[in-house]
């Protein structure tokens, strides 16, 4: 049996390890109470940050919601008591708020139950908004019985100017959802202020603030480690928009307040926790740490002897050579080891599953040619990418791309690859490795056709169909032509109440099978909802009478193979379609706008009797 040789200058890198090892062991333990109270506030003001900015765009998005329920009123005479308290009688109060209400340029306002309220004329809010602004009210105000809420104002626009208002109640207990506390499993609690420090909502968790407390100030009886910061300190730094950590003193009890600005109203959200909170979590990441240095001591040490009794054996080198062969060849990874002095690669691992005839070593000057010849043609900018790598300081490239293996089909595999550099910076190797990702990748397919597809039709869904339009829309210009169809069903209503609701849903899924019939894979087909259908249209390249023809064939097309009668053993009931089409850029040029035109369209082939369509614009020549 050999014997390995002993190795002084093996032994002297175990016992410098070791020692090295040891001393920021020690070091670790004398600073861990610094180092994680540091991390303690690091990781609250990040969240804190995090939670202010998902209440703020939160808050955006309300005041988005409460502006598109204003489009309803762009072709209202807000000057017409009775028009206006009709319309806001026939439209539903949008999710989230208590009420809303109407008010034309004077302050006169009317509410969504067609009552005429006070005049709002001095409101600020509505001053505000009258001038073109989406406004928040500042205070909360007693809603009695009801509970309290905000005034949400969002201008009415018409014809480029502000024709009213239109106010949404926001109750504050939807605040208080907003700001709840997910982070801690200890006390702590999410406060809303205003620039006065004034306590607009708190969070639905344990109550660290008592309901007594109604401004921030009076929270602490002294403020600072020792007593050593002024509510002037705090004022200052809320005016100037900072995110900062206060520690105070309530009584007997230690707190420290995170806040951070919300960037609306110059609202700021506070997280209110024990300080011994902290240092028990403090407490917990050091011990935790502790046992982490011991372990990687212990590890160390037991790598360095194995390694030192291993050294010199040449048998112990081909043996682990073989392991990673085995192991790259089960993972169906391949390795690889670019010198760019050289210009030679290396390749270890599972090479011939791409290439029966693969070599270990190639020259550079082929490189670029097999890539060509394997790649798909897609993927083919890697190539450019790689061959940068010399001349930038780029350290790191990491992608999926395809490649054509020995059964000529391509395959899913993932390049990772890192530059290695000299001193001055000049690239020495590029070292990674390329790993079979197929299934990974089919499944993240799978998984996002499934976000994207509604499950009782098989059609996309109406988040998916909206987020392609808008992406088509976003990218066409005036030369385009596109339609947008907007598919009601007829008696619908009735086949489930007549029929049952498994025939309702076979005509969903029949219907959705013949739309499909009528439009081509190049356009998109959604369920939007309950038993209303949208198409979108491309028509780049044709002709206004070539587009005109087209147009109208799908729509007839659409009525004809959706009419049909659906029965059971006891009764029947006819199901028809009817059609509003609007068409870009004439009738819109997003979304939203589209929709609408292909609403009014729809309503108009629901009030002339169904089963039929009308489209906008085709009469005055597109």
């Amino acid at each position: 049996m050999n014997k390995t040789k002993f190795h002084f200058p093996t032994f002297i890198a175990v016992i410098f390890t070791a020692a090295l090892l040891i001393g920021s062991f020690v070091w670790f333990s004398k600073k861990a109470g610094a180092m994680m109270s540091e991390d303690a506030k690091f990781y609250l003001e990040s969240n804190a940050k995090s939670q202010a900015a998902v209440l703020g765009a939160r808050l955006e998005n309300l005041l988005d919601v409460l502006e598109h329920a204003g489009t309803y009123w762009s072709d209202v005479d807000m000057n017409d008591f009775d028009a206006v308290s009709a319309k806001i009688r026939s439209i539903s109060v949008p999710k989230n708020f208590i009420s809303i209400a109407v008010a034309d340029f004077k302050g006169r306002m009317v509410d969504n139950f067609g009552n005429e309220t006070a005049d709002i004329s001095k409101l600020p809010c509505f001053q505000r908004a009258r001038s073109g602004e989406r406004v928040i009210s500042d205070m909360k105000i007693d809603g009695g019985s009801g509970g309290d809420f905000l005034y949400m104002a969002v201008p009415i626009w018409g014809k480029a100017r502000v024709l009213g208002v239109i106010l949404g109640r926001l109750p504050i207990s939807l605040l208080s959802g907003f700001i709840h506390i997910e982070s801690f499993q200890e006390t702590c609690e999410g406060l809303l202020l205003t620039d006065d420090g004034t306590i607009i909502a708190r969070s639905c968790g344990d109550c660290v603030v008592t309901d007594r407390i109604a401004n921030f100030y009076d929270l602490g009886s002294s403020w600072g480690i020792n007593d050593d910061l002024s509510l002037t300190e705090i004022k200052i730094d809320m005016i100037n928009e900072q995110t900062f950590t206060v520690p105070y003193r309530s009584g007997a009890r230690n707190r420290l307040s995170v806040l951070t600005p919300v960037g609306k109203n110059g609202w700021y959200y506070a997280v209110v926790f024990s300080q011994d909170v902290i240092r028990l979590h403090g407490k917990k990441i050091s011990l935790y740490m502790t046992v982490i240095i011991i372990a990687i001591v212990i590890a160390f040490a037991m790598l360095f002897i194995t390694i030192l009794h291993l050294t010199g054996s040449a048998a112990f080198a081909e043996e682990t050579n073989d392991r990673f062969r085995v192991a790259t060849t089960q993972a169906q990874a391949i390795v690889f080891d670019y010198d760019f002095q050289k210009r030679r690669l290396v390749l270890n691992g599972n090479v011939r599953v791409i290439d029966k005839n693969a070599r270990e070593a190639y020259p550079g000057d082929e490189i670029k040619e097999i890539l060509r010849s394997i790649l798909h043609e897609n993927d083919l900018s890697v190539i450019a990418e790689l061959d940068s790598l010399r001349h930038t300081m780029t350290n790191s490239i990491s992608r999926e791309l395809r490649i054509r293996c020995t059964d000529g089909a391509y395959y899913w595999h993932r390049l990772t690859g890192t530059v290695v550099r000299d001193d001055d910076g000049s690239p020495l190797r590029l070292v990674g490795n390329f790993i079979n990702v197929e299934d990974e990748m089919n499944k993240e397919l799978q998984l996002k056709r499934r976000a994207e597809v509604d499950v009782l039709s098989g059609l996309l869904n109406k988040t998916a169909f909206t987020s392609r339009v808008t992406r088509i829309l976003s990218e066409s210009t005036p030369d385009n032509l596109y339609a947008f169809y907007l598919i009601d069903l007829d008696n619908f209503k009735k086949v489930n109440d007549t029929l049952g609701h498994i025939v309702g849903d076979l005509v969903i899924s029949d219907v959705a099978q013949k739309l499909c019939t009528v439009f081509s894979e190049n356009d998109f087909v959604s369920r939007i909802g309950g038993d209303e259908f949208a198409a979108f249209l491309k028509l780049s390249g044709s002709g206004i009478q070539m587009g005109r023809k087209i147009i109208e064939a799908k729509a007839l097309g659409v009525c004809s193979i959706v009419e049909d009668t659906y029965s059971n053993e006891d009764s029947q009931v006819s199901v028809s379609a009817s059609i509003g089409v609007s068409l870009f850029p004439s009738d819109g040029h997003s979304f939203d706008e589209l929709y609408q035109s292909a609403c009014d369209e729809l309503k108009k082939s629901k009030n002339m009797g169904k089963n039929q369509y009308h489209i906008c614009r085709l009469n005055r020549g597109m």
